[in-house]
């Protein structure tokens, strides 16, 4: 069976104009180069940028998949960030350094889904409450580890950049041929969908629930673990207060944008990379118009809340017709 056969009309169509927007959005961008400027650079290095936020949107995608969302993931990213820190100012090897920051958000993202599930709490709830203490944890944990914390643990050594200004790419198609692979074939993403469907059907056929949540939290975690990882050796001052805000909204932003329901049981991970790339040419467009800075947030930051906004409202529509039907 092909990928496309399992894809509602909703879906195909959405996947057909992102990709159409994202050929038009970089054919603006080409006519917008200056003489002199590099459109082969702009293909270059949009990968390793947007990376990130594909990979969250993916663990994201998943758990929207099940009905639930996660609004702590930038949080857990600072959090992650800061043990990364920690570890280069005591001299770990980098790949020591590589895998606590995966293992702390991939820990954190579990924790999450073990909470949801022992608390019998909405994952919007809890994880909402996750998004300042996490946050607060970094800050806590830099203040008892780093003698006179100035609020920034600096990594100026190239040895530990290596993740996310070398091989971002190379992590990002690897990570996608497997996820498209996995999607394709595995029962888990369908189980997923089957949850954020109908919980009480699920029941009746003799899943279960709590485990099929669960293990959306995993993968999830694993995901947002390797955007942690490529996020956080991409910059050369980890900031555990600053660091990745609002990236849990342009993360929402590109999954939704992508044709997944927000409300659970429609989507695909084809749709949440097509979304991300097309914000972030949005945002490029913007920057070789010369738009200000401050506008640039403010239009992006627009465009994403009315995306999300509106795929609600056309969701709640067709799910009000489908019960007059």
């Amino acid at each position: 069976m092909m990928f496309t056969d399992r894809l509602a009309p909703f879906l195909k169509q959405r996947l057909l104009f992102l990709l159409v927007g994202n050929g038009l959005l970089l054919l603006v961008i080409r006519l917008l180069i200056k003489p002199g400027g590099s459109f082969a650079e702009v293909l270059e290095r949009a990968g390793p940028d947007v990376a990130p936020v594909i990979l969250a949107g993916l663990g994201m995608t998943g758990l929207i998949f099940t009905g639930a969302i996660d609004l702590s993931i930038a949080s857990i990213i600072a959090l992650a960030g800061t043990v990364f820190g920690i570890l280069v100012q005591r001299g770990a090897r980098p790949w020591e350094c590589d895998l606590a920051c995966v293992g702390t958000a991939l820990g954190l993202s579990l924790l999450n889904g073990w909470l949801v599930r022992a608390l019998n709490l909405p994952a919007i709830i809890l994880t909402l409450a996750g998004l300042p203490f996490y946050r607060g944890a970094a800050l806590i944990v830099a203040e008892l580890a780093i003698p006179q914390f100035g609020g920034n643990i600096s990594v100026p050594d190239e040895a530990y950049h290596g993740p996310g200004k070398v091989y971002a790419a190379w992590i990002l198609l690897g990570t996608l041929a497997a996820a498209f692979a996995w999607e394709q074939s595995a029962r888990t993403p369908r189980r997923w969908l089957a949850l954020g469907s109908s919980l009480e059907t699920c029941r009746l056929v003799g899943l279960r629930p709590g485990r099929i949540a669960q293990s959306a939290f995993l993968v999830g975690g694993l995901f947002l673990g390797l955007a942690a990882l490529i996020y956080v050796t991409r910059i050369q001052a980890i900031e555990p207060a600053r660091m990745a805000l609002g990236f849990e909204l342009q993360v929402i932003g590109a999954v939704v944008l992508g044709g997944t329901n927000i409300f659970g049981g429609e989507g695909c991970f084809a749709g949440t990379v097509l979304g991300a790339f097309f914000l972030y040419f949005i945002l490029e467009v913007l920057i070789y118009a010369g738009v200000s800075p401050y506008f640039q947030e403010v239009i992006t930051g627009a465009l994403i809340i009315g995306v999300i906004g509106l795929d609600c409202a056309l969701h709640r529509s067709r799910k009000w017709l489908e019960e007059l039907a």
